[in-house]
């Protein structure tokens, strides 16, 4: 699936394990700060290098995860991998524990400790329990990410548009759902189509952030 707008040439496939390191990069250097990765780990590195390298390290665990038992799609362009997403499955065998473990979960330990780490997990859950709850048959939105140097040049709404939506379509998918933890991505994908449900507030250790949970019918 080939498409053109502003001058950038994008095509969408499945990632190949080979391109792990390159999307795990991709992935940490979008999020930076993202508040929801931010108030779980950035107050245990002194520098921000020691924490985005720590980012890579935890985005490639994930994506390992999904490359291996749901979906990782990415769009490229000119061989540059310019976005990503990490779609589940809601027919498929969800990821566990274990499933991370195999990844490189045991490695994510060194720096933060287990606490902090398996805090992480159980903030996860609580973020997506919304869309799990009400909508536990759509495909879910783990992950949808740009190259920062391509930011504001459309190619999130087009990751979305041109890629996930006619892939879970083609697949059975009948609806998506997401979530989201700034006010800029609200308005990205209620923009983009998708109907806010849910907003809720998350904490850890005295911190929150907000939380939004959203959803799009595949039918329409």
């Amino acid at each position: 699936m080939n498409t053109q707008e502003n001058s950038i040439d994008v095509s969408y496939r499945v990632a190949q394990p080979h391109e792990l390191d390159a999307i795990s990069r991709l992935a940490a250097q979008s999020f930076g700060e993202y508040p929801f990765f931010a108030f779980v780990f950035r107050e245990q590195f002194d520098s921000y290098p020691d924490y985005l390298n720590y980012m890579t390290a935890l985005d490639r665990m994930v994506i390992k995860a999904y490359m291996s038992k749901k979906i990782c799609l990415i769009g490229e362009s000119h061989h540059r991998i310019v976005s990503i997403a990490l779609l589940d499955n809601p027919d498929t065998r969800a990821i566990g524990i274990s499933d991370y473990i195999r990844a490189g979960g045991l490695g994510l330990v060194k720096g933060i400790g287990l606490v902090r780490l398996l805090e992480f997990f159980t903030i996860s859950e609580r973020a997506q329990q919304d869309c799990k709850l009400r909508y536990s048959q759509s495909w879910y939105v783990e992950m949808l990410a740009v190259d920062t140097h391509l930011k504001g040049q459309g190619l999130g709404t087009r990751m979305i548009h041109e890629c996930v939506i006619p892939f879970a379509r083609f697949h059975n998918g009948s609806s998506l759902s997401l979530i989201t933890n700034t006010e800029k991505n609200r308005r990205f994908y209620q923009a983009n189509g998708f109907t806010e449900f849910s907003q809720t507030l998350l904490e850890n250790h005295g911190n929150t952030i907000s939380n939004w949970s959203f959803y799009m019918n595949l039918a329409n």
